[in-house]
């Protein structure tokens, strides 16, 4: 191993000086280089869920509920070893995912109207191509969660620095929620489109963002808050336009019209592209013989009752203080009903706070559009809490797991300040070891996500 390799592997550990504000900024990276500064973090934490999964499957077995969350044997049949290798990455929703690339969306079973066809669509084509959907998923995912995560490195590049985007992905790839980024599930497709959507928008390339935008929204519900931050670029990019033409000397004439330009009109056009994705969802759960509302009534099925995020809020927090109680032996027992809810509740309490905090730090250091589109889809989990189960932040941490702009103003804090070697460290041993816990009992059956 080169030199390079072993600074690259020891960079999470080192808190080089930031540099000064006013310093010049290196030349952007190219595509390969950026491949190059991700490569580190992605095999150690993948190397992370797999050895932790693995083990946990090895040592204590799996839950006997196969035969009734995965009846089909959809997540199963590659062989004993390759059932194992793969366990960490295909539970729970994957197979939904897997399903629904089987037989689309039927009205037989509503359910799976629950989720979006862009991924399950990607699995059936994968599937033809590589005469398994299983290992398709498993394909399509690990790719795209590793170009999500180049593309958030040079976000992050751009915005806050080359320090900062190194920890930013550090931060995003040891996040606990990472775990699903490579499952067989539709978080590393989402990333990958919503990421790459506002560096488009970022880059004034409109036609890219809203093509990128509707994609999005036609992979998770979440896809259509992308409009705000489409909206939110277009109006800074309006703005330093005007700025600029006021600081031009007028004796200079107007400035030459340049041909390669988007026309005015390009980014309203983006922004009114993406709910195409969604609007293309409905309408094919109509042609298919369901209400054009099935999609968004399963949420109550699934145990999602939309109260607003302050009730929802309110139901985290009294949830997390009935699950302390429990496990201080102070309870009287009548808390949720979920075996584990509650260690996983104060947990989950923990998970928003902290991501709260983080999207007040983007909002205070990143552009308006990032701090936007993080508000916006953090409150759809926020207004429909779980009601079922008594875990009402149930898969938070997989939500949060997709909100980049956190990661990266977290890679922003890390390197700033006298002891940022300290939380860089506390940091990276506490998310690998919440990875490890989640990618073994997911493993296993035990945790819903």
């Amino acid at each position: 191993m080169g030199r390079e390799s072993q600074l690259a592997w020891a960079a999470p550990l080192r808190a080089p000086e930031p540099p000064p504000e006013d310093a010049p900024r290196p030349p952007e990276l190219t595509w390969r280089e950026t491949a190059r500064a991700v490569l580190p973090a992605f095999l150690l934490t993948r190397l992370v869920t797999l050895v932790a999964g693995v083990a946990a499957v090895l040592l204590w077995g799996i839950k006997d509920v196969e035969a009734v969350y995965d009846p089909a044997g959809l997540t199963v049949g590659l062989g004993g070893l390759v059932d194992t290798l793969v366990a960490p990455y295909a539970r729970w929703d994957a197979v939904w995912f897997l399903d629904i690339a089987h037989v689309g969306y039927p009205t037989s079973y509503a359910p799976r109207t629950a989720f979006f066809p862009l991924y399950p669509v990607l699995l059936n084509v994968g599937g033809f191509l590589l005469r398994s959907p299983l290992i398709a998923g498993l394909v399509i995912s690990t790719a795209c969660a590793f170009v999500g995560a180049m593309l958030v490195h040079r976000l992050t590049d751009r915005e806050l620095g080359r320090p900062a985007a190194g920890a930013a992905v550090w931060v995003l790839l040891a996040f606990p929620g990472s775990l699903w980024l490579t499952a067989v599930y539709s978080e590393g497709l989402f990333l990958l489109l919503s990421a790459g959507c506002l560096l488009a928008a970022r880059d004034r390339r409109w036609a890219i963002a809203g093509v990128l935008g509707a994609l999005a929204a036609a992979t998770r519900s979440a896809g259509v808050v992308l409009v705000v931050p489409i909206l939110v670029m277009a109006w800074d990019a309006h703005r330093q336009d005007l700025l600029a033409a006021r600081r031009r000397d007028p004796r200079e004439g107007p400035p030459p019209a340049d041909p390669s330009a988007p026309p005015r009109w390009a980014p309203l056009a983006a922004a009114a592209a993406v709910p195409v994705g969604l609007v293309t969802f409905v309408v094919g759960l109509v042609l298919a013989g369901h209400e054009w509302t099935a999609s968004f009534d399963q949420q109550r099925e699934w145990g999602r009752d939309n109260v607003g995020p302050i009730a929802g809020v309110v139901r985290a927090v009294t949830a997390a203080g009935e699950g302390l109680a429990q496990l201080l032996g102070v309870g009287d027992g009548t808390g949720a009903s979920t075996p584990g809810a509650e260690w996983m509740n104060p947990l989950l309490l923990v998970f928003l706070a902290l991501g709260i905090a983080a999207l007040v730090g983007a909002a205070r250091r990143l552009p308006p559009a990032y701090a936007a589109y993080v508000g916006c889809a953090l409150l759809l989990p926020l207004s429909a809490p779980a009601v079922g189960g008594g875990e009402p932040l149930m898969s938070l941490p997989r939500f949060l797991g997709v909100l980049f702009p956190l990661a990266m103003w977290t890679g922003w804090w890390l390197t700033r300040g006298p002891r940022r070697r300290e939380r860089q460290v506390v940091l990276l041993v506490v998310g690998l070891g919440l990875l490890a816990v989640f990618s073994a009992l997911t493993a296993r059956w035990s945790f819903v996500a």
